[in-house]
């Protein structure tokens, strides 16, 4: 969806796009289970201590409940402010490699948008725009951070909302602090309570995301190759990294944007490095500490990389 100025960016973002009317995802008819592209590294480029440091860098906890939040519910990606074949190719790259990672997608034809990939020349207008009308957007935090979250200080950036499901299956919205009222509130309106296992080692208590907004600030993508930076967003959408601005030393596509990256560790498509980590996340062993999950996300990438 090609959006011609700034103010039909702020219109979409206060049509209440997430509960709003349905749209087409614009998915194609039937793709396939499996994305082209994907570089094969090779192993001298990716050591264990380097592939632990990328899966610690990479494994953001939730702001609410400190825990690594994935898709459950399908996801639905919109694509705005770019010439419609470019949009269009970035929502079916996130729709290809969703697929091949096992995160789950809408059914529903249209579909309601929950991830909006937005391409402005404006982006810190559409984000005091966000902290002001839509903060919920802006994932949990408490009101004196909302300044500090909603600043663009990088060409590409990402904010997610969550929402806790506990141990009976019960879930409910990490709202921003304050947002219904003083305290952190359920979908109700009420003062939140959850249901744990009693486990020390597994709570019952999960983390998922209800929304994405990944913004592009198109002063400075200028000159970007439309196939890396698909598959830059798509990890984006899929998954809520830490350090996008640091240089991770194996060869991953979240090195597009960072400074002093060699060649070798800056890969033109997303790498087997991306996709285990995406497939690691979404087989992942939920309800377990932070610590737990994360173990789960590396085990499964090194069996299925090989050779540790």
């Amino acid at each position: 969806m090609r959006i011609k100025n700034f103010t039909g960016l702020l219109a979409i973002l206060a049509s209440g796009w997430v509960a709003g009317p349905a749209v087409s995802a614009e998915q194609p008819a039937a793709p396939s289970s499996a994305i082209e592209n994907v570089i094969v590294t090779e192993p001298r480029l990716r050591t264990e201590k380097a592939l632990d440091s990328f899966i610690i860098a990479h494994a953001a906890p939730s702001p609410f409940l400190g825990k690594i939040a994935r898709w459950k519910t399908g996801i639905c990606p919109l694509t705005v402010g770019l010439p419609d074949k470019f949009g269009l190719y970035i929502t079916r790259r996130i729709i290809k490699v969703a697929m091949t990672a096992g995160a789950p997608l809408s059914k529903d034809e249209p579909c309601r948008p929950n991830v909006i990939v937005a391409a402005t020349p404006e982006p810190q207008k559409v984000l005091d725009f966000i902290r002001a009308k839509r903060p919920a957007l802006l994932g949990f935090h408490y009101r004196p951070q909302a300044q500090r979250i909603a600043t663009m200080r990088l060409p590409v950036q990402a904010w997610y909302s969550t929402a806790t499901e506990d141990a009976w299956g019960l879930v409910s919205v990490d709202l921003p602090s304050g947002e219904m009222g003083y305290g952190v509130m359920s979908t109700l309106g009420l003062l939140r309570s959850f249901h744990v296992s009693g486990s020390r080692v597994d709570d019952g208590l999960k983390s998922e995301f209800t929304t994405a907004v990944v913004i592009m600030d198109t002063n400075k993508i200028a000159g970007q190759e439309i196939g890396p930076l698909a598959d830059y967003i798509a990890m984006l959408a899929l998954s809520q990294g830490q350090y996008y601005d640091t240089c991770q030393n194996v060869p991953t596509i979240t090195n597009l944007m960072a400074a002093d990256c060699g060649a070798e560790m800056k890969p033109a498509a997303i790498t087997d490095v991306d996709m285990t980590y995406l497939r690691g996340l979404y087989n992942m062993n939920t309800g377990r500490s932070y610590l737990g999950e994360r173990a789960s996300i590396e085990y499964e990438m090194k069996k299925d990389l090989g050779g540790y």
